[in-house]
C-alpha cells in the first residue's frame, strides 16, 4: 500500500523571493516561471501565500503623527463592471495608508474609508481632497479639518493611481475576477510594494520602513 506523503518544498526561498519581486514589477505567471525555471503553479502558489500573510493585518502603514494625507477615489473595472477604488496617501512621507473597492461612492462609504486611515495617524492630520460633496459629508461628520484642493500636494494621490494603471494596464484596467475581494487583495500587494519595496526617486528608497511596519503588524499575525 502506497501511504500519501507531503510534497517536498523544493524551491529555494531566494528564488520564491525573487518570484515576488518579478510579479510586483509587473510579469505574468508564466514570464516568471520561464524565467526562474519553476512551474507556473509555483509561481501562482507563492504570490498568493505571500499576499495571504501580509493582508490579515489589512494596515500598510505604522501609526504615527501625519500632517496631510491627500484622498481620492479612481474608476476601475471588475468584470466589466465599474467599481471605485479608494486610496489614501501621505503627501510628506508618500505612504499609501489605506485602499478599499467599493461598487458606489458616497459621504458614509468615505467616512468609513477615512476611519480606517485615521488606524495609521497619531493625531489629527489635515485631509487634502477635491470637491466631491461625499468628503465635505464624511469629514464634517467626524469634526475632522479638511481642505479642499485640486492640484499641488493632492497630485500624489494621482500619481499613484497612475502607476497602478499602469500596471494593470496589460489587461486593459479591467480585472477578470468573479471575486471583488481578490482584486482588493491585489491592490493591497500592489501598495504593500509601493511602500516597501519600490525605490522612489525622492528619496532614493520606499517610502516606509518595513522592519518598522513589521514590528507593528506581529502581535496581529500571531
Amino acid at each position: 500500500m502506497k501511504l500519501n506523503t507531503p510534497r517536498r518544498n523544493k524551491i529555494p526561498i531566494k528564488k520564491k523571493i525573487r518570484a515576488i519581486e518579478l510579479y510586483l514589477k509587473g510579469l505574468s505567471y508564466r514570464q516568471i516561471s520561464e524565467i526562474l525555471e519553476i512551474s507556473h503553479t509555483t509561481v501562482w502558489e507563492t504570490v498568493q501565500k505571500f499576499a495571504k500573510t501580509i493582508y490579515q493585518p489589512k494596515t500598510l502603514a505604522v501609526k504615527k503623527q501625519r500632517n496631510f494625507i491627500a484622498v481620492d477615489e479612481t474608476v476601475i473595472k471588475i468584470n466589466g463592471q465599474k467599481k471605485y477604488l479608494w486610496a489614501a496617501i501621505d503627501v510628506e512621507s508618500r505612504e499609501i495608508l489605506a485602499v478599499w473597492i467599493t461598487s458606489t461612492r458616497n459621504w458614509w462609504i468615505a467616512r468609513d474609508f477615512i476611519l480606517v486611515v485615521l488606524k495609521s495617524c497619531e493625531r489629527q492630520p489635515v485631509f487634502l481632497v477635491d470637491g466631491c460633496p461625499w468628503y465635505k459629508s464624511a469629514f464634517k461628520s467626524l469634526r475632522l479639518n479638511f481642505v479642499h484642493v485640486t492640484f499641488g500636494p493632492r497630485n500624489s494621490i494621482e500619481r499613484w493611481f497612475r502607476t497602478v494603471k499602469e500596471r494593470t494596464k496589460r489587461f486593459w484596467n479591467n480585472f477578470r475576477s468573479s471575486d471583488w475581494r481578490r482584486v482588493h487583495k491585489f491592490v493591497f500587494l500592489f501598495a504593500f510594494w509601493y511602500n516597501f519595496v519600490r525605490v522612489h526617486s525622492r528619496f532614493g528608497g520606499p517610502p516606509g520602513d518595513v522592519t518598522e511596519w513589521l514590528q507593528e503588524v506581529m502581535p496581529q499575525l500571531s
